[in-house]
């Protein structure tokens, strides 16, 4: 492999990737333009034929493609890597999380995409993929790290199918829950016009959009008012609230007390047991709603 220009390079030959495909939105389930380009590609769908495959076959490297991933997803990407610790691994995710990409690189991935994947992060992918390849020739390859490595708190155990299409919307919010979020915006990303999203959104989870945004931005109200630096107001501003004192009214009718009477309450350890679950049934999230890492 030799490189010509920034992000450009040229392939003595074309890599051999196993795709394994644990796509489960049909708008992503499609291989990558590029990858087909570059690569010789061999698709397997199915989780019971990575290990045959695997050992018929002659690959330089694996790739996993996990559009929003699940935790039997990573879980299987976890034990290819243990049972074929010589093989390079080459992760893809539509919803991507700092979490996410720190356990696919400790889960021992030699690259981590985003999608849509750009030509440069191509090159760049198939370089590390050539350097693993010659490392590997050079020599032994080195036993799998026998620590297990948890999954973020944040994937779910598994995707419903009939949630696919709302899944772009709630991974925005839980990236931009501090911001400004516009109706409009998040109906594009899933695809819809605002109407068909609004009315899909309240029929899936029984609860409005606008509803979802307010009451994850609670959630996380409670995480931050557990540090004792931290003021209400401050904690208001943080989570997206405008008005210290909408923040409060709010905070009291989701969660029952005001954020003061929260704060002294668990700081004492007493009445209350603030774990998710019950913060998740104060805020009648359903349980694909919420974010169980507030435990």
């Amino acid at each position: 492999m030799q490189s010509h220009g920034e992000g450009e390079c040229t392939l003595n030959r074309k890599p051999t990737l196993l795709w394994i495909d644990r796509t489960v939105s049909v708008r992503h389930a499609e291989l990558p333009p590029l990858f087909a380009e570059f690569c010789d590609v061999v698709p397997c769908s199915q989780a019971t034929e990575i290990e045959p495959v695997i050992q018929r076959g002659e690959f330089d490297g694996i790739c996993f493609d996990l559009d929003f991933p699940d935790q039997d997803g990573l879980d299987a990407l976890r034990r290819t890597k243990a049972q074929f610790p010589a093989f390079p691994i080459i992760m893809l995710t539509t919803q991507h999380s700092e979490s996410l990409a720190i356990w696919a690189f400790r889960a021992g991935v030699i690259d981590y995409l985003v999608k849509p994947v750009s030509r440069t992060d191509l090159h760049r992918s198939l370089r590390i993929l050539s350097k693993a390849v010659e490392s590997q020739r050079q020599q032994q390859a080195r036993s799998p790290l026998k620590i297990p490595i948890p999954i973020p708190a944040e994937i779910p155990f598994s995707v419903q199918q009939s949630d696919v299409k709302l899944l772009p919307a709630i991974y925005y919010v839980r990236r931009n829950y501090r911001f400004k979020i516009k109706s409009e915006v998040v109906a594009d990303l899933c695809g819809m016009s605002p109407f068909r999203f609004s009315r899909s959104f309240h029929e899936t989870y029984s609860i409005t959009f606008q509803d979802f945004v307010i009451r994850q931005r609670v959630l996380e109200a409670c995480r931050l008012l557990k540090n004792p630096n931290m003021n209400i107001t401050d904690v208001a501003y943080a989570v997206g609230f405008n008005d210290a004192s909408y923040f409060s009214r709010t905070f009291r009718r989701c969660i029952g007390v005001a954020p003061s009477v929260y704060c002294s309450q668990y700081q004492d350890g007493t009445d209350w047991n603030f774990d998710a679950e019950m913060l998740r049934a104060r805020l009648k999230l359903p349980h694909e709603l919420a974010m169980d890492r507030h435990a």
